[in-house]
């Protein structure tokens, strides 16, 4: 069926979250060292880019250094707190600005301080509605934020596509509540397959810029 709007997520289907996180990484470790006097950045970076421990990368810090856990919060809270300059994936405005002509455009993000990531990467002007689930007390795995950014919208969940990247958390409830889905395989969970049949998007693409003619294949 037509659909008269376009809900995307943020982290990594907009951006790509590893500029993110080295970012909170930097002021994560400028934190520890105004606590503990150490500088633990290469530390850090090594452990989330190399080793892989992008879960409980500080609780792994702290607890091979034997440094209070409490300190755990603080870092986070640093992370979160520190969007410097971002940039959206090349083909990510020319995008929303040619959907926006033709569509509501919405956001859905799980991520935090998502507002301040769309005013760092420049692009909070071309969505006409934004939810972000952790002040909410919520996420993607749940109807609520889709209901929400609908009710926004001023548009049934039958008229909406959403677009993601991440197969645990973007499709499942799109999927139930009947708006169609388009996979962006690329970022972190470019092999991470759908953890149920209920999780398959009706589309994949490779690219943002092969999002208008995908739309346009489907019907929508």
């Amino acid at each position: 069926m037509a659909r008269s709007a376009v809900c995307f997520d943020l982290d990594d289907t907009l951006y790509p979250y590893t500029d993110y996180a080295r970012s909170g990484l930097r002021n994560a470790a400028d934190e520890l060292a105004s606590v503990t006097g150490h500088h633990r950045r290469a530390e850090l970076f090594d452990l989330y880019f190399e080793r892989g421990v992008t879960d409980g990368t500080f609780d792994r810090l702290l607890d091979e250094h034997d440094l209070p856990a409490e300190l755990t919060g603080r870092l986070v809270e640093a992370y979160h707190d520190a969007v410097g300059p971002l940039e959206p994936y090349a083909d990510a405005e020319p995008v929303l600005r040619e959907l926006g002509s033709a569509y509501r455009l919405g956001l859905v993000t799980d991520g935090r301080n998502g507002v301040g990531k769309l005013d760092a990467l420049g692009l909070r002007a071309h969505f006409d509605a934004v939810v972000v689930t952790p002040p909410l007390g919520t996420s993607k795995q749940q109807r609520e934020p889709f209901d929400r950014v609908t009710s926004a919208l001023d548009v049934d969940h039958e008229e909406v596509v959403y677009v993601g990247d991440d197969p645990r958390a973007d499709f499942a409830v799109p999927n139930e509540l009947g708006a169609g889905t388009v996979r962006l395989c690329r970022g972190r969970y470019v092999d991470l397959a759908p953890p149920a049949e209920t999780a398959v998007p009706d589309a994949e693409i490779d690219a943002l810029a092969e999002l208008p003619a995908t739309l346009e294949t489907n019907g929508w």
